[in-house]
């Protein structure tokens, strides 16, 4: 997948926004944490691996609720 997108003032630096099929693509999520490697004139943008993100932890975390809940709160007792 090849993408034209352009880079933006935000206050003192720079932005490139990246739309969420982008970001759904490579499997980011806002507030990930990313590597970014400069080789020539490219950028590489690979994931920080600094643990799974806030995000995809609380889904996670809402899957194990809705499908274990009930079980996980009789062993509680």
């Amino acid at each position: 997948m090849t993408l034209i997108k352009t880079i933006r003032k935000v206050g003192n630096g720079s932005a490139l926004p990246l739309d969420n099929t982008l970001l759904d693509i490579a499997g980011l999520h806002v507030g990930d944490k990313v590597q970014i490697a400069v080789d020539g004139p490219r950028l590489i943008i690979t994931p920080a691996n600094t643990g799974i993100g806030k995000q995809r932890l609380s889904k996670i975390m809402g899957e194990i609720r809705e499908k274990y809940g009930k079980a996980l709160r009789e062993l509680a007792k």
